[in-house]
Formats: structure tokens, sequence, C-alpha cells
């Protein structure tokens, strides 16, 4: 209900933050596995090269030109790492 009372771009400026943040923790999860279990780790580099996908979309359509997108941005992705922690 709250991206219903934003605008378009900044919708897709919080989709751009959260996939950012997720695409980060996704990295961190695959450094500490390194080389132990190969089928998770495949399954986790898919579910990041999705999260990319919708990150690219969401800067394709605008994320940036939201207004304070950097301010917006920066909100999301530390609420972000607050909810993955």
């Amino acid at each position: 209900a709250g991206t219903a009372m934003i605008s378009p771009q900044a919708a897709m400026a919080c989709t751009a933050a959260v996939e950012d943040e997720i695409d980060k923790h996704y990295d961190e999860q695959l450094a500490v596995l390194g080389t132990e279990d190969p089928p998770l780790a495949a399954a986790i580099e898919q579910f990041q090269a999705d999260e990319r996908e919708h990150r690219d979309t969401a800067l394709e359509h605008g994320a940036e030109q939201s207004v304070g997108y950097p301010l917006l941005y920066a909100a999301i992705r530390a609420g972000c790492r607050v909810a993955i922690e």
C-alpha cells in the first residue's frame, strides 16, 4: 500500500536499493560458502542473477530520476541491512 502513494520512479528506486543490498548479501554468502557446496553455490548465483536483473529493470524504468534518489536509496539499503541481520 505504501508504494501506491509514491511515484513510479520512487518505487523503482526502492526496488533498485533492495536488489543491490540483496546482491551484496549473496556475495557475502558465496564468500563464506566457498567451494564447500557447489549445488548450493549455483542456486545462490542464480538467485543473485535474478536480483541483478530486477535492479537493472528498475534502473531502466527511472529509479535514478526519482526525487531525492540518493537519500531514498541509502535509507532503503540501510533498512534492508537491518532486516537481513
